[in-house]
């Protein structure tokens, strides 16, 4: 009796103790605190950075019609867009011109009236001669004297545009031709200076003072023989002064007819070039906002056009990128499967630094065209990849002292005694941090024999005893 009774009091003690062990366990479990436990890995930091790339052309060619300034035009017709890539004489655009009735109807007006002064000044003496020697003689020389003077100017102004002090004697401008019997130097001249020297004339003024000197020449011949024929030593009689008024008059109206008739053809050639707006040479479209009904004077570009051949590029600012980005560096795009890489580092203005991506016909047709690109830069995501293989951690898993150093926890077990649990303790480990991206840390110690603590479920400190769970 009293054997049975000690065994019923050992089960009991038994069961509260095993219910005892329960609760303790369990309120050990809701009160300690979780960690994952990880370890390092060795190899290369990697991190993919998403930027934007803008579509970059060199400067390209500005496209002026310059005639518009003369003739202001009205688009009519829009037949490309910005982005276009087009080929020589592609037609871009028609344009209509407002003005174009009014100024023929000027010239005209112009041209009747020197016709009508024309057929006053021959019936006004029936009886006289409408031209002579002398006439022709007079004519010549006012022609050539208006060709040097132009041809002068054109000299003058070529030789300010490029800083060329231009000797003022028209006479050290050129060199006489070998024969001197075809051009006869007047017998009245000064004598002729010396010619500026070849070697210290720029290349591009040779033939151009060259011509003005020429026709400098046959001026003076003209004006020599008219010279002659007033004071009577020429074979072309002089003509009466009446005689030679009404000549003059006669000549002056056909003259004035045929600077009208002029006017008008070249206002016409002037028009046709005007209404169509074709492509200089073959390029991509870099400016291009023509739109129907927009007027256009010829101050500025019209439209800009690609440099021939060139291929454009994408630029993508790493100024604020902590990584090293260097040529080569690996680049990916959404769609794209061929091989990308950085192909140039450029600084610009302000200490800009931008990741030039050349680009190729391919990739800009995968890339959905030129316009496409330009209307909505593109993502390129650079693949950064560390130079040496080190020991790497989650980011999550390296934290910051209140030093502002870093460190890590170790997880270190104790080993309980037969009634006491084995227990995880953490020990703080400082790191010393090579590189960083958002996922993983790059640090310089051997940690990778190490059990890690990371992703605790609440706050954790040195030498506190934690749980481990897995995710």
């Amino acid at each position: 009796m009293k054997k049975r009774k000690t065994l019923k009091w050992l089960m009991i003690f038994v069961g509260v103790l095993l219910v005892s062990l329960f609760f303790s366990r369990t309120v050990q479990t809701i009160t300690t605190p979780k960690v994952q436990k990880i370890s390092a890995s060795r190899g290369r930091l990697e991190e993919k950075i998403p930027l934007t790339a803008n579509l970059t052309f060199s400067q390209g060619e500005e496209v002026f019609m310059m005639d518009a300034k003369k003739l202001n035009i009205a688009i009519t017709e829009v037949l490309a867009q910005q982005g276009y890539f087009v080929k020589k004489g592609d037609l871009l655009a028609r344009a209509d011109i407002p003005s174009l009735a009014g100024e023929k109807e000027k010239i005209q007006a112009e041209y009747d009236k020197a016709v009508r002064a024309l057929g006053d000044a021959t019936t006004a003496n029936v009886r006289l001669a409408q031209d002579t020697p002398h006439n022709q003689v007079h004519e010549q020389y006012y022609t050539s004297l208006e060709d040097y003077y132009m041809k002068r100017l054109e000299a003058q102004t070529k030789a300010s545009d490029i800083g060329y002090d231009i000797p003022e004697d028209i006479l050290s401008w050129g060199r006489e031709p070998v024969n001197p019997e075809a051009t006869p130097r007047p017998n009245w001249a000064k004598p002729t200076p010396e010619p500026v020297p070849l070697a210290n004339m720029p290349q591009e003024m040779k033939a151009i003072m060259q011509e003005a000197f020429d026709l400098y020449l046959v001026s003076e011949q003209n004006f020599t023989e008219l010279k002659r024929i007033i004071g009577g030593q020429s074979k072309i009689s002089r003509t009466p002064d009446g005689t030679f008024t009404h000549v003059k008059k006669i000549y002056e109206s056909r003259m004035a007819i045929q600077a009208q008739t002029k006017a008008m053809l070249e206002l016409e050639t002037l028009a046709g070039g005007l209404t169509e707006i074709r492509a200089p040479h073959d390029g991509y479209l870099t400016t291009f906002t023509l739109k129907k009904g927009d007027s256009y004077d010829g101050a500025k570009a019209l439209y800009t056009i690609s440099r021939e051949g060139e291929i454009p590029t994408l630029k993508a600012d790493i100024s604020q990128v902590q990584k090293t980005i260097e040529k080569g560096t690996k680049v990916e795009m959404e769609g794209i499967r061929a091989d990308m890489a950085v192909s140039d580092i450029k600084v610009e203005a302000a200490n800009k630094k931008f990741a030039i991506i050349e680009l190729t016909d391919s990739l800009i047709f995968q890339l959905g065209g030129i316009g496409k690109l330009m209307a909505t830069p593109p993502t390129v995501t650079l693949v950064y990849k560390s130079q040496r293989t080190t020991t790497l951690l989650p980011a999550s898993a390296v934290r910051t002292d209140s030093d502002g150093s870093s460190f890590v926890y170790t997880i270190q077990q104790n080993w309980g005694g037969m009634l006491s649990n084995t227990n995880f303790v953490l020990k703080k480990m400082p790191v010393t941090i090579l590189e960083k991206t958002s996922r993983l840390v790059a640090v310089s110690e051997e940690v990778s024999y190490m059990d890690i603590a990371d992703k605790e479920d609440r706050a954790i400190r040195e030498g506190q005893v934690v749980m481990e769970y897995v995710d």
